[in-house]
């Protein structure tokens, strides 16, 4: 009985440690500033419309993340001409001219398709880029920056 509490406890422990360790994560990812140079851009998915549902996102065909309802992905790129991909039942184009020094909202649209959700991507002003990314939390899935 002692062995089934402990790793009960044990098993406990690593998740609480884990959430901390992603809420951490999550809570510096949303105050970053550009570097010289480059420009943040942090695409958001804040519906839970088709929530059990990953989608895939690219710059420039390299895979960045993937998300699901209520998610965002973030990545720091050079400045200029970048092209946005998500993918779900079809694939969404975005292209992207991004200054250095600023700070870009793309919104991962998710609508109902055949028999699978579609996808497209929007370019968001800066107060609604914020709104969306507060509601979101950080995929775990970022894997352009872990």
């Amino acid at each position: 009985m002692k062995i089934v509490f402990l790793i009960c406890s044990l098993i406990f422990t690593i998740s609480v440690f884990g959430q901390e360790v992603q809420q951490n994560k999550d809570s510096i990812a949303k105050s970053l500033t550009p570097i010289e140079g480059k420009a943040i851009v942090y695409i958001v998915r804040p519906t839970g419309f088709g929530f059990l549902i990953r989608m895939k996102l690219y710059c420039d065909s390299i895979f960045i993340g993937s998300t699901m309802a209520q998610n965002y992905v973030y990545l720091a790129v050079d400045s200029g001409k970048h092209i946005f991909i998500s993918k779900s039942e079809n694939k969404s184009k975005l292209e992207l001219l991004v200054e250095p020094g600023k700070i870009y909202y793309l919104k991962q649209q998710v609508k109902m398709g055949f028999l699978y959700a579609e996808t497209s991507l929007k370019l968001l002003d800066e107060a609604e880029g914020k709104k969306y990314l507060n509601k979101c939390t950080l995929s775990s899935d970022n894997s352009f920056i872990q």
